[in-house]
């Protein structure tokens, strides 16, 4: 949303219906067939005669001994078939599985900000995040790929008091151009625990600490523009 003269605030947009499903996993007759499927072209490359019991060029039966014979040849090529086409469907990260661990290494994972103790899904969705990730440009962007990873937040880009264009009085930011570097990340939903006296150690624990925060901190430091600079803060 933009308001003439107010900051810029972006929340998080769900996509419209079907916009955010992945797409069906593509296949042919030969991505997951049976041996029966197999059999016709098996028994087709048979000699043809009499001996074979294809009289008069006709096509062999499929309750034959020489159809029993030939459904165990082609079992191995079913299998075969199968394999070869999940090959192919590790090649994109929304349809991987067997090569989850050669993504993760491809994308530097695990990292600092991922979370301890994933379970296989949940290494998978951060593969997926970090290679949605590669495309992070604008604000909505951040706000998707923080929700992607667990995290509600709201950005706000200050837009500075303009003397023409600005409303004296009103709900306009004031301060030095150079302010307008800086965008709020205001999180929401995170645990704050604060410094008690009578329990909490001088030197030793801080004031007060935003649960999991760090790593919605790791996460923005390998994407945002380098002239810009996010500041953190926590709403109740």
């Amino acid at each position: 949303m933009r308001d003439p003269g107010l900051n810029t605030w972006t929340y998080y947009e769900p996509v419209t219906p079907g916009g955010d499903t992945l797409p069906p996993v593509p296949g042919d007759a030969l991505s997951n067939p049976s041996v029966e499927d197999l059999l016709p072209a098996g028994l087709a490359l048979w000699p043809r005669g009499p001996v074979w019991g294809t009289p008069d060029g006709m096509a062999a039966g499929t309750d034959t001994v020489l159809a029993r014979f030939t459904r165990v040849l082609v079992a191995p090529f079913r299998d075969l078939c199968v394999r070869g086409w999940s090959l192919v469907l590790e090649s994109t990260a929304t349809t991987m599985d067997a090569s989850l661990p050669a993504w993760e290494a491809d994308y530097g994972l695990p990292d600092a900000c991922t979370a301890a103790d994933q379970s296989t899904a949940g290494r998978k969705a951060t593969v997926q995040a970090r290679v949605r990730g590669n495309a992070v440009i604008t604000p909505q962007d951040f706000v998707r790929l923080a929700y992607d990873r667990g995290f509600d937040i709201a950005i706000e880009e200050p837009d500075i008091f303009e003397c023409g264009f600005s409303e004296c009085g009103g709900e306009h930011t004031t301060g030095d151009p150079l302010q307008e570097v800086y965008w709020i990340v205001h999180v929401y939903g995170l645990a704050v625990d604060y410094f008690i006296c009578g329990e909490s150690e001088c030197g030793f624990d801080p004031l007060f600490q935003i649960a999991d925060i760090e790593r919605l901190q790791c996460l923005f430091r390998q994407l945002y523009p380098g002239w810009t600079q996010p500041v953190y803060v926590v709403e109740e």
